[in-house]
């Protein structure tokens, strides 16, 4: 038998049989310890992960504050008529994207749906995905030298699958460049 297969043997032997680390991480003298042990690791993970997204969603919450700032200039309306003013072009113009939640506030959602009432983290959701797409919006706007926005719209839908979650937000309207 070669080397390497007589590795890959004791491999699997030493998964096969579980040494003292695993009966003390997974198990216990009773079903209460056992339950309590895994209770508590499953209330760490989940603890860690809430703490992890959290902080991801605040990191981009800052990256949309910095983004947002220097394109205060560009006016947005969601009228339909011009305001009074001389255009020079005009461009149909959209921003998207698709913001979808982790594995634990999915789960919150999940249970906040048997229960009912007001889902939180959906709406922060919802809120993050509006405000990108417009940033988005005007980004493009800036790029094409434009410094009006009218008749913006939002729209929603709801991409999910087996285990993702998400919403796509698109903003979309009609950018003018106005004579300085």
């Amino acid at each position: 038998m070669s080397r390497a297969a007589e590795s890959a043997r004791e491999f699997l032997l030493g998964l096969a049989q579980p040494g003292n680390w695993f009966e003390y991480a997974f198990a216990g003298d009773t079903v209460w310890d056992m339950a309590i042990t895994n209770g508590l690791q499953l209330l760490t993970i989940g603890a860690a992960g809430w703490l992890l997204a959290t902080w991801f969603e605040r990191r981009h919450l800052r990256s949309l504050d910095a983004r947002e700032a220097p394109l205060l200039h560009i006016g947005v309306s969601t009228g339909k008529r011009l305001p009074p003013c001389e255009p020079e072009a005009s461009a149909l113009l959209v921003g998207s994207v698709v913001l979808a939640h982790d594995y634990f506030r999915t789960f919150v959602i999940a249970l906040r749906r048997l229960i009912g009432g007001n889902i939180r983290a959906y709406e922060r959701l919802v809120a993050r995905g509006r405000r990108e797409a417009l940033i988005r919006l005007k980004e493009e706007a800036d790029l094409r030298g434009l410094d009006k926005l009218v008749n913006v719209r939002f729209n929603t839908s709801v991409v999910s699958g087996r285990f993702l979650h998400a919403v796509e937000m698109v903003a979309y309207g009609t950018g003018i460049r106005t004579q300085r």
